[in-house]
């Protein structure tokens, strides 16, 4: 691996270095030596000369520079400019020419990318959470989620963005306050039927409404006055709306500043991001911060039509939807009523599907679906076949839902019977192993259906005595919900809590996770309570199960950055570490909030009462690494918040907005290119190309040979083979080890996972059956795969025989536009193609988005090849996805 680094020394003290420094924003900040020497290892570094010893000794002679020029001038402040200048001019003087350019292109290339910066948001100058966020992120979050007026202006920072986002999920703090309310179970107060404020309401209070520091919004105070209205109903206010006005007015709650301050740090930090619907609507007009639903269909021509209309209000707030279509006859089947037949259930899907494109959601969400089908169902065999080729059902994900009973029938080959859910008779029995075979096959040919254990779901299910077993998860299989239950998600980036030790070792810094997760469970508690649900029924439901979903991101970068092999016994020891831990630390912070707010109301039907856990590695206490035993004997004494608290949700937009890979996915590929009209983008993984750059090994040819062979490093004979073992890609990991590596997280997780397990294009229909029992035995919930090349013109893939980009007779220069404050995927291009920012990532692509499913190869909003991952289908680019 990459040769070893000297220990960084400890910096000389230099008493008449100036103590401050003058920012380009015109901020003052601390004089820092090691920033400095940061800075000029980066050249080193650069130029395949890691040599940190150099890099500390040029910034001495830096700060003794400064020392003697402003000897006599203790209060003075010099510009980062001069100090930057200084740099250059030891860096000559010792002889390091190569580093001094390096370290010159470098500042060449920090100023193009604060001015691409204040190109895209509209600022004359950035500011310091700008600094923090790459250049791909502030694409997304213009693209998607900063506010704008009528023209399309930006008229929101990300700084803004995120402040509102804090202090709207902070805000039930004031609610919970004991100066405002008391708690629930004591005896009621009268009510005084305040109803919530319209927005025009909320507008004509004005302002001046503070928590510290921070100033409320039109929209927060709505969605306080919404949780205030609860509160009231339910007896529970001890003062009036006026009264909590006028406190506010009187800024009597700046103690709750601080929670604020933690949520927008968390952010801002990139250790933490909420799922789309938070970021965008929090603080803003919609007020929801769900992402996904699900709904009941019961077989009658009521209740279709009734979930229908409710679809279509779930729609148009933002959400996506999962139903179960089992309850319905078949089609064929007797209709007592009308004494004519029923067009069964994939008739009534057709309606969804069609109803789906007609709703549109403001271009930040698209209506997104989960069709399940119990494999006992009559015309279970044609649902199977319903999106060959994808077809039909464009709006959909489809998966089967195979019972209990069927792994036996599978195993013995014998006959398994098809039920009416109408009679609950046997219609007729099939062969099981033609029905796996079929399952196996057409997702072998274009990714769907996925299937999903409805044994293993429900085994760890904390309702299932009191509630029946769940049949239904969100758009992509990882939330399990029963009817009327909401997901309400967030995930940690776990590459950000990576630490280096004097040699530049990394380690997960895992009190600082510790604390993340506590702040996030809280963050994600609140979402509930302030949220505001697009139909009473998903509110009441959601209010008690109260089911959260913290999940992770950036593993694959983090298993890099640790040189870790992806796909080794020792990175799934890590996993299952890593999801322990926070599985853990979320509910310890879940039961805290439980002994100040009390439990979810339906604690007392869920089996926590009983100590148990929704999770299999509570039941393997040999795996425990921590004292599984004594939390849920605490459980039981004080109760929980949250009927879940884990989940594993697909990640798009915000990993690209933390900078960051995918959920748990391993890293998609080390290259991808993207061709428009004014030339080639080739995106590179920020880890790999450090690594490569420390050795030498980092040029154009490397790029475009990775890009070749599909973003894999395996087949490139000049790259030492202790880096092909670490940078291993999505496809140059078996099937069986996606599987391995999605069994390490669900041990720990209490609903399911995203994770879409790769196949190369020459795997059989054999091999994805293998990966189905594998998954099942290994106590997965849910499986989806991708063969890939099984979509004509598949993506983010790069055909060995297409035609190059025309050179010109001098060797082209891979020209940087990566931003260095900020760690995401650094992007080059061809200066002679032309100016590769092109557009803001709203329509330069296809007109709309009608009609995108799984088959989809570019994306609707940025016209970039769409990668499938996280058991979904979502942009690399801009961040858009068919169920994030």
């Amino acid at each position: 691996m990459p040769r070893k680094i000297a220990p960084k020394p400890s910096p000389q003290k230099i008493s008449s270095v100036p103590k401050k420094i003058k920012k380009r924003d015109g901020r003052i900040v601390d004089f820092q030596w090691t920033r400095i020497a940061d800075a000029v290892f980066k050249a080193f570094e650069a130029k395949g000369e890691p040599n940190r010893q150099n890099a500390d000794e040029t910034a001495r002679k830096v700060a003794e520079k400064l020392a003697k020029k402003y000897k006599n001038k203790p209060k003075a402040e010099p510009d980062i400019e001069e100090v930057q200048d200084l740099v250059e001019e030891t860096l000559i003087e010792k002889g390091f020419a190569k580093i001094a350019k390096a370290y010159i292109l470098y500042r060449e290339k920090r100023a193009e990318i604060r001015r691409e910066k204040q190109m895209i948001l509209n600022k004359e100058e950035i500011d310091e959470v700008d600094k923090r966020f790459d250049l791909n992120a502030l694409r997304v979050l213009k693209s998607r989620y900063l506010r704008k007026d009528p023209t399309g202006r930006v008229i929101e920072s990300p700084k803004q963005l995120f402040q509102r986002v804090a202090i709207h999920t902070a805000l039930p703090e004031l609610i919970y306050d004991p100066k405002v309310s008391q708690p629930a179970g004591l005896k009621k107060k009268k009510s005084n039927a305040l109803e919530p404020l319209s927005r025009d309401g909320a507008l004509a209070l004005g302002r001046g409404y503070k928590i510290g520091q921070y100033e409320l919004n039109p929209f927060h105070l709505q969605g306080l006055s919404r949780l205030f209205s609860r509160f009231d109903k339910e007896g529970r206010t001890k003062i009036s709306w006026k009264e909590l006005l006028k406190k506010l007015r009187n800024n009597e709650f700046k103690n709750h500043a601080k929670t604020i301050d933690e949520f927008y740090e968390l952010m801002i930090s990139r250790r933490f991001m909420p799922n789309t619907p938070a970021i965008a609507n929090f603080g803003n007009y919609l007020g929801m911060g769900s992402a996904c639903f699900a709904l009941d269909i019961d077989d009658s021509i009521e209740s279709i039509m009734g979930a229908l209309t409710e679809a279509a209000i779930v729609f148009k707030s933002g959400g996506g939807l999962g139903y179960n279509f089992s309850k319905l006859r078949p089609e064929g089947d007797f209709i007592k009523t009308t004494g004519g037949t029923s067009s069964g259930p994939l008739s009534f899907m057709r309606l969804f599907d069609t109803m789906t494109e007609v709703v549109k959601q403001g271009g930040i969400r698209r209506g997104a679906n989960m069709g399940i089908m119990n494999s006992n169902h009559p015309d279970i065999e044609k649902f199977v076949s319903s999106k060959e080729q994808n077809k039909a059902l464009k709006n959909f994900n489809i998966s089967v839902m195979l019972m209990p009973d069927f792994w036996e029938h599978l195993k013995k080959d014998k006959p398994y019977a098809l039920i009416n859910p109408r009679t609950g008779e046997t219609v007729r029995e099939i062969s099981p192993k033609l029905l796996f075979d079929s399952v196996a096959y057409h997702a072998w040919e274009s990714g769907e259906p996925g299937v999903v254990f409805h044994d293993t779901i429900n085994k760890y299910n904390p309702f299932l005595e009191h509630l029946g077993p769940i049949q239904t998860t969100n758009p992509c299989g990882e939330v399990i919900l029963y009817p009327n239950e909401s997901c309400n998600l967030g995930s940690i980036n776990i590459w950000a809590f990576l630490k280096e030790n004097g040699r530049e070792k990394k380690f997960i810094d895992w009190k600082a996770l510790e604390q993340a997760v506590y702040i996030a469970t809280k963050f994600l508690d609140n979402v509930i309570d302030i949220n505001i649900f697009p139909l009473p029924k998903i509110e009441e439901m959601s209010l008690k199960t109260r089911k959260i979903g913290l999940g992770v991101m950036g593993i694959g970068d983090a298993f890099f950055s640790l040189q870790i092999p992806f796909n080794s016994p020792k990175s799934r020891d890590l996993m299952e570490k890593i999801m322990e831990f926070v599985n853990y630390h979320s509910k310890v912070k879940s039961m805290e909030i439980a002994q100040e707010r009390g439990s979810f109301p339906y604690f007392g039907k869920s089996f926590f009462k009983d100590g148990q856990m929704p999770f299999s590695g509570f039941y393997e206490k040999k795996s425990w690494s921590l004292d599984w035993g004594k939390l849920s004997s605490d459980i039981k004494k004080h109760g929980l918040r949250n009927g879940y608290t884990t989940v594993i949700a697909p990640t798009g937009s915000i990993s690209m907005i933390a900078g960051c890979s995918s959920g748990i996915e391993p890293v998609y590929a080390l290259v991808f290119k993207k061709n428009v009209a004014v030339g080639s983008f080739y995106y590179i993984d920020p880890v790999f190309e450090k690594a490569m750059l420390r050795e030498g090994l980092f040029d154009e040819v490397l790029i475009e040979h990775i890009a070749d062979h599909n973003g894999s490093l395996q087949k490139i004979s000049y790259i030492p083979p202790a880096f092909k073992k670490i940078f291993v890609a999505a496809h140059d990991i078996s099937p069986d080890d996606h599987i391995r590596t999605l069994a390490a997280f669900q041990k720990w997780t209490d609903s399911s996972i995203s994770k879409t397990n790769n196949f190369p294009a020459g795997a059989s229909v054999e091999d994805v059956k293998k990966s189905y029992i594998l998954a099942h035995d290994l106590g997965c919930k849910a499986v989806t795969v991708f063969r890939d090349k099984s979509i004509k013109n598949q993506v983010l893939v790069s055909d060995e025989k297409e035609e190059k980009v025309a050179k010109s007779g001098e060797q082209r220069e891979l020209v940087r536009v990566k931003d260095e404050k900020a760690e995401g995927l650094s992007v080059y291009h061809n200066p002679a193609a032309g100016n590769p920012f092109i557009g803001n990532g709203n329509g330069n692509g296809n007109s709309g988005l009608n009609g995108v499913g799984k088959s989809a190869t570019k994306c609707p909003s940025c016209s970039a090849d769409l990668s499938h991952q996280e058991g979904c289908v979502s942009c690399p680019i801009c961040g858009w996805g068919l169920c994030v």
